[in-house]
C-alpha cells in the first residue's frame, strides 16, 4: 500500500511553517509518497503547492471550532488508519493528538517556536500540551532550547531536526553588496521591528545612503503595520524605510543586501535567516528565547549576535559590516556553508526516518 501523509494546519498563508511543509511535501512526493495538505480555518493560499500535493479545503471554516476540528481530524484518521498524520502548529498539535484517540493512525507533533510563548493567555493549555504530547509517536523540535522547555516524559520523545532550505533559494552571492539592509517576517509583535528600526536609524545618521526593506505582512489585530510606520515616521525615515509585503522578489532583494537583520523577541529556526545565512548574506540576529540563532550563528564567525532589545549594538554591528569589508567578506563565505546542512536530500531523509520507520518510542 501506497505510503500516506496527512498534514493539518488551519491555513497555508505565507508563515514558516507552511514553507517547510511545502519543500517537505515536495521531497516525499518525489519519493512516491501520497501528500495531503488539509486547512481548517482559511482557503486563501499564498504558497505554491508543489505538483502532485492534494489540498483539501472543503473542510475550512473562518469559524470553525476546536470541537469541529477535531472532529474533521478524527474523521479523517478513520477513513485513512494507515496514514501518518503531521501538525507543526500549537493548537493543531492539539487538537490531532486529541482526535487520535482510540485510533492506530501514527501522529507526529512539531514545536516550531519558544513553547513559553505558544498559549501565552491560558494557564491551562500548556498544562493540557505537556500532558498530550506524551501520545505523540514522534515529536519534532529546531533547537535543544525548545526541548529543553519540556518535561522529560515529551524531550524523551524528541527528534532535532532543522528546516530544509527551499530548492526556489538562490545560490550564494559574494559579488559588491548594495547598499540596503533587509529583514524578512511577519510584522507581528514577536519579530521585534521597533529595536531593528531604531537601529537603523542609529546607523543612517553614520551612513545616510543605506535604505531599509522589511518583506512581510501583518495579519488581523496582531498586525503592526500600522505602529511601525508610524515609528518610521516619528524617526524621519520616510525616505529610507520601505515595507515590501509579501514579495515574489524577496530572494533577489536579500540575497545582493547588505546585510540581513532580525530582532525578534523570542524565535524558533528562522526560515529568512536560514536563507539569508546560505545566500552569503552578512546578517546580525538576536539572542532569543528559543535559541534559534543561536544554534546556526557563531558570533563573529559568520554572523553576529545581539542581546534583545541592544539597539545600540546592533547599530554598531551594522556599522562594522558595512566599514570592515573583509569581515563582511569572511562572514558571508563561512554563512554559506550552511547550505549542506539544511540541504532538502538531509533533511528529507531525516523526515522519512520518523514518519515512517523504526523509531516509536
Amino acid at each position: 500500500m501506497k505510503k500516506a501523509l496527512y498534514y493539518i494546519g488551519p491555513s497555508f498563508l505565507g508563515g514558516g511553517a507552511e514553507r517547510v511543509i511545502a519543500s517537505i511535501s515536495e521531497f516525499l512526493v518525489k519519493h512516491d509518497i501520497e501528500v495531503c495538505i488539509v486547512v481548517t480555518k482559511q482557503r486563501r493560499v499564498q504558497y505554491e503547492i508543489p505538483t502532485g500535493v492534494q489540498m483539501v479545503e472543503k473542510y475550512a471554516q473562518e469559524d470553525i471550532s476546536p470541537f469541529q476540528q477535531i472532529r474533521v481530524i478524527r474523521s479523517l484518521m478513520k477513513a485513512h488508519p494507515e496514514a501518518t498524520f503531521l501538525s507543526f502548529l500549537p493548537h493543531q498539535n492539539l487538537y490531532t493528538l486529541l482526535a487520535k484517540t482510540g485510533l492506530t493512525n501514527r501522529v507526529i507533533v512539531s514545536v516550531r517556536n519558544d513553547p513559553r510563548h505558544d498559549f501565552e493567555n491560558s494557564r491551562l493549555l500548556p498544562m493540557l500540551r505537556d500532558c498530550l504530547y506524551k501520545y505523540a509517536d514522534v515529536i519534532v523540535f529546531q533547537t535543544e532550547d525548545e526541548a529543553a522547555c519540556f518535561p522529560r516524559h515529551v524531550r524523551d520523545k524528541g527528534e532535532l531536526i532543522w528546516n530544509p532550505l527551499s530548492q526556489a533559494t538562490p545560490s550564494p552571492y559574494f559579488g559588491p553588496r548594495e547598499k540596503r539592509v533587509v529583514s524578512v517576517g511577519r510584522l507581528a509583535s514577536q519579530k521585534n521591528y521597533p529595536m531593528a528600526l531604531l537601529a537603523f536609524a542609529q546607523f543612517h545618521k553614520i551612513h545616510p545612503d543605506y535604505t531599509y526593506e522589511i518583506f512581510g505582512e501583518g495579519f488581523g489585530s496582531a498586525s503592526q503595520e500600522e505602529p511601525l510606520k508610524q515609528l518610521v515616521h516619528e524617526l524621519g525615515l520616510e525616505q529610507s524605510v520601505v515595507f515590501r509585503g509579501f514579495s515574489s522578489e524577496v530572494n533577489e532583494r536579500v540575497r545582493t543586501s547588505a546585510m540581513f537583520v532580525m530582532a525578534s523577541r523570542f524565535e524558533g529556526l528562522s526560515n529568512s535567516m536560514l536563507e539569508a545565512l546560505s545566500m552569503g548574506v552578512p546578517s546580525i540576529c538576536t539572542r532569543c528565547d528559543g535559541g534559534g540563532a543561536e544554534s546556526v550563528i557563531n558570533d563573529g564567525i559568520n554572523g553576529f549576535l545581539v542581546d534583545v532589545n541592544d539597539v545600540e549594538m546592533m547599530s554598531k554591528c551594522m556599522c562594522r559590516i558595512v566599514e570592515e569589508e573583509e569581515l563582511a567578506a569572511s562572514f558571508s563565505r563561512e554563512a554559506a556553508k550552511i547550505r549542506a546542512q539544511i540541504d532538502i536530500n538531509v533533511i528529507g531523509e531525516k523526515w522519512l526516518s520518523i514518519l515512517w520507520g523504526n523509531n516509536d518510542r
